[in-house]
């Protein structure tokens, strides 16, 4: 079970996107590891997203006002500001918005205070394609729980 869904039951059919509803799904990546980011991007764009990447979290801010993004992944550390910044920010914007953090420092204390704040969940580097498409898949297939 995805963090931060509370008690909403499984739906038949959870996961299955085809890839022309991806076309229409939007998603933010903002990491200042270009190895990350473009990675992101490869795997999400191959996979029917349209993908936006952004290197700050100003930048990925500044993306967020100009576009309404379906889905945001954003690192925890970055370098002119937290990810829990930006997660804080584009929640108050938009209090539906689904954001992923991803961080290479995976504690309990970050998943909670990150899932607190609104996230949808928390992604551990290293993290492969799998983990990261079967995550999004679980977020958009379940986007009417989301709190």
């Amino acid at each position: 079970m995805i963090r931060g869904w509370g008690k909403c039951p499984p739906r038949p059919g959870v996961g299955i996107i085809s890839k022309a509803m991806r076309e229409k799904i939007t998603i933010l990546v903002i990491d200042d590891e270009p190895i990350v980011g473009d990675a992101l991007m490869m795997i999400l764009s191959d996979s029917g997203y349209e993908v936006a990447v952004a290197r700050t979290g100003r930048e990925g801010l500044d993306k967020a006002r100009e576009k309404r993004f379906d889905v945001t992944i954003t690192d925890l550390g970055l370098p002119d500001m937290m990810g829990l910044d930006v997660l804080i920010s584009i929640r108050e914007k938009d209090p539906g918005s689904r954001v992923i953090i991803i961080t290479a420092h995976h504690t309990p204390e970050i998943v909670d205070e990150s899932i607190r704040l609104g996230a949808i969940d928390v992604l551990a580097k290293p993290f492969s394609p799998s983990d990261v498409l079967g995550l999004l898949s679980k977020t958009l297939g379940e986007q009417d729980c989301i709190h």
